[in-house]
């Protein structure tokens, strides 16, 4: 049978900061916790800890419902911002309290946040830093079109504006991917033109079209959709361009799209059973992929998640060396 000291040994183990209390007094600090905060037993835990929101953990011990999650088990989790002198500043903590136990603990999340930021701040500078030359760039040439009477140099100037709005899009994208892979992309409904949509996507992918001489068949039955714009657009246009680069040359792909689903289907390569559970992986990419076109292994990744945020189901269908079918289901059964 395993007594208290030696509990206290295993625990001492552990990179978690676990603190035992009674009522509000700390009785059991482990190492963990004496590296970030110092003596910590018999200090009262909010004279120990400076929290930047204290009453989320007033709230945990004092209430049975949890201001993030409660499980069968009481245990109470939610993230706050902690000061600890001996780290030297302000630290971002997973926090979960065990409300039968009077277990505190706290685990580092300070590096995971950072790179976070990190991500985000970088992305964002790259967005406005790019959104504000291609505005001026837009602005220019619609005064150009204003002022000019050639035919030719309007068709001219017309083919600059297009590439110069295909950017604004990836710009844009870009933006909103990172914000979506950071958890902090609210999905917006709008009423979308359908056919509009598909004839831009199909535009911004034309280069890969003609590369494969594909043709792509387009079976549309409605004409409007509500949904999230950048969510639709980014999931049809990865479905789309995966589906013409991993087909044959002179080969079609199907669309279809209705008011419940997107289908996507091609007649290539397709993917092997055993490699169908690993395709929205981020970076995976199949044996067969790898060997027919260039990737980054991203694509399906963003499609998952996006499809996860707007709460739609994928269904994927296919066959080695015939071809592959992904439904995406506007909401989930």
């Amino acid at each position: 049978m395993i007594n208290l000291s030696e509990v206290h040994n295993i625990l001492d183990y552990l990179d978690e900061i676990v603190f035992l209390l009674e009522n509000v007094t700390v009785i059991y600090a482990n190492k963990k916790a004496k590296e970030y905060f110092g003596d910590c037993e018999g200090y009262n835990i909010f004279d120990l800890l400076v929290f930047e929101k204290g009453s989320l953990l007033v709230e945990a011990m004092h209430t049975e419902k949890s201001v993030s999650s409660v499980n069968d088990d009481a245990i109470i989790t939610f993230e706050d911002r902690i000061f600890s002198n001996r780290r030297g500043g302000w630290l971002y903590f997973k926090i979960s309290y065990i409300k039968k136990n009077s277990l505190l603990i706290l685990r580092d999340i300070s590096e995971e946040r950072n790179l976070q930021e990190v991500k985000l701040n970088i992305s964002s500078l790259i967005a406005h830093e790019l959104k504000n030359p291609i505005g001026v760039l837009l602005s220019h040439i619609s005064e150009l079109l204003e002022d000019e009477d050639d035919e030719e140099n309007i068709k001219q100037f017309l083919k600059i504006e297009k590439q110069a709005l295909r950017l604004n899009r990836i710009v844009e994208q870009i933006e909103y991917i990172t914000m979506a892979q950071l958890g902090l992309y609210t999905p917006k409904n709008v009423s979308i033109n359908i056919r509009k949509m598909v004839d831009s996507v199909l535009d911004d992918i034309a280069g890969l079209i003609e590369l494969r001489r594909a043709k792509v068949e387009k079976h549309i039955n409605i004409d409007y959709l509500d949904a999230d714009d950048f969510i639709l657009r980014t999931i049809l246009k990865n479905l789309l361009s995966n589906a013409v680069k991993y087909s044959f040359d002179n080969s079609k792909v199907i669309l279809k799209i209705t008011s419940e689903y997107i289908s996507v289907r091609d007649f290539g390569v397709g993917i092997p059973d055993e490699e169908i559970p690993k395709i929205f992986n981020r970076f995976y990419r199949t044996s067969t992929g790898v060997k027919m076109a260039s990737g980054s292994g991203l694509g399906l990744a963003v499609v998952k998640h996006l499809a996860n945020i707007a709460n739609y189901k994928i269904e994927v269908k296919s066959q080695h060396m015939i071809g592959t079918e992904f439904i995406v289901y506007f909401r989930k059964e």
